[in-house]
């Protein structure tokens, strides 16, 4: 869990950020007033928007925790080449394999006899179509 000092840290930079773009946002108003158009930003309006994003970037990255290897083979390394790839809600038994491999031997279920049976209402729709 992040500590408090690094929240902490987060917050200041983030609410110097506001107050730098708020000090910018003022500065280009009193330029449209003065008529100074072509004037850049104070030095110290551009200091702290760099120092309070840099701030605010450390911060963060302390909040983050630890950061994982970026190379597969340390995440990798732990699992079997059967698992690898493993995704059990993509497993489908109930398919049309076991209806065109099964043995005749094989008693037919029920369910398979009720969807082998001709439905007469789709029998006579079919008919007006002739």
């Amino acid at each position: 869990m992040a500590s408090s000092f690094w929240k902490g840290v987060v917050g200041i930079g983030l609410f110097a950020l506001a107050h730098a773009a708020f000090s910018a946002a003022q500065h280009r108003s009193y330029m449209r007033l003065t008529e100074k158009e072509n004037e850049t930003l104070p030095i110290d309006i551009v200091l702290q928007t760099l120092l309070s994003f840099v701030m605010t970037c450390y911060g963060i990255v302390h909040i983050a925790g630890e950061f994982r290897d970026m190379d597969a083979s340390s995440e990798l390394k732990n699992k079997t080449f059967d698992t690898l790839r493993n995704h059990p809600s993509f497993y489908l038994f109930n398919h049309r394999g076991r209806v065109l491999f099964h043995s005749p031997e094989e008693e037919p279920s029920s369910a398979y006899n009720q969807q082998a049976l001709p439905n007469p209402i789709r029998l006579r729709k079919l008919e007006h179509l002739h």
